[in-house]
């Protein structure tokens, strides 16, 4: 396993003066206590993608303690002139992502502490990836494959550590949050109005509502999350699902599917004609399963050369923002999240919440 060692843990370690400079504006929108959760938060971060990328921007500028970005993949030519984190000046192709991409996030906010690690950690066995995650506030993985994004999450959801997992298809992107037996602010509902009854002498009982304006109350509330292989392997068949499948599944969530399918049955090559042969029988079979018609699909196989690289920058910016947004979050024990499965997709232009798998 690589061989780094996490900060030495500290209870509640509070923002300096400093910081607070730095920080004043997000503090004024979620307080201090929120900021002090996420100036000791640990966060680690498996892909060093365009989405990798607009991930770490984000918790970077957020304040958080540490960051521990994981891939052992070279820099491609093509993601030079995508990727913002890196110096499209220089030929970072002899060096990892996150290594290529490190001098830009560092001077993004030195508060934050990097470590990189050019390791293929979800190639190491089920205990050593546990033991390398131990410890850390949130886990997320971007642009992995099925079985490793699965892999992972069972050993987070096992050890009840917050998960995100992501990836862009081209002009499609999907993020999946698990954040089992973690707390968020959930709004009190108010008790009934109390209602007065005039019961003196014989006159007619008038009733008089009595309003209490207060505001919005909000208390703690965990929430139980599927892994990610029961949430992206739900089960249309039953008749109370069929009857709403087509109101609650967003087409573009075969589309997703299907890549992720594609992907467990190693179907891709990396030539898209012959990739898209594959993926045409693959994607009927998931939008008849899902009770919706081949015929009122948004989007047919004449464009799933859009679900292939490069990945199309607005998609990666939406998803990017999504994953942050909910990762800050969580991480705080902000409101209500989202539900467990966000799917944007540029080709239908619509960005959907779900909750997968259906009941």
């Amino acid at each position: 396993m690589p061989n780094f060692r996490m900060t030495e843990e500290k209870e509640n370690v509070q923002v300096s003066k400093q910081e607070l400079e730095i920080y004043d504006r997000q503090v004024r929108l979620w307080g201090m206590e929120a900021q002090t959760k996420l100036r000791n938060a640990k966060v680690l971060i498996i892909g060093g993608t365009q989405l990798g990328a607009e991930v770490a921007k984000t918790l970077s500028l957020a304040g958080v303690d540490e960051m521990h970005l994981v891939d052992h993949n070279l820099v491609k030519k093509a993601e030079i002139g995508s990727n913002f984190l890196y110096d499209a000046s220089v030929d970072n192709t002899t060096l990892t992502r996150w290594t290529a991409a490190h001098a830009f996030l560092s001077n993004l906010n030195k508060n934050v502490k990097l470590s990189i690690v050019e390791d293929d950690v979800l190639s190491k066995s089920n205990e050593e990836i546990e033991e390398f995650i131990r410890g850390f506030t949130i886990v997320i993985v971007l642009d992995e494959n099925y079985e490793r994004t699965a892999k992972l999450n069972a050993i987070c959801h096992k050890n009840h550590i917050r998960f995100i997992s992501g990836a862009i298809f081209g002009w499609v992107g999907y993020t999946f949050f698990d954040f089992d037996g973690h707390p968020f602010l959930t709004k009190v509902t108010p008790a009934a109005p109390i209602d007065r009854v005039d019961l003196e002498n014989d006159a007619p009982k008038v009733t008089n509502t009595v309003v209490t304006v207060e505001d919005d109350r909000f208390e703690p509330k965990a929430f139980a999350y599927p892994t990610f292989t029961e949430a992206f392997n739900s089960d249309f068949s039953s008749k109370k699902v069929i009857r709403k499948c087509k109101r609650i599944v967003p087409s573009s969530y075969f589309l997703v599917k299907t890549m992720l399918r594609a992907s467990k049955e190693n179907k891709l090559t990396g030539d898209n004609d012959k990739d898209i042969e594959e993926l045409v029988p693959i994607w009927k079979e998931e939008v008849l399963n899902g009770n919706h018609t081949l015929e009122m699909q948004p989007v047919h196989p004449e464009k799933f050369n859009h679900l292939f690289s490069p990945e199309f920058s607005p998609t990666t910016a939406c998803v990017g923002g999504m994953i942050g947004q909910e990762a800050i979050k969580t991480i705080t024990g902000g409101k209500e999240p989202i539900r467990n499965i966000f799917i944007y997709s540029a080709l239908d232009s619509t960005g959907i919440a779900c909750d997968f798998p259906l009941a």
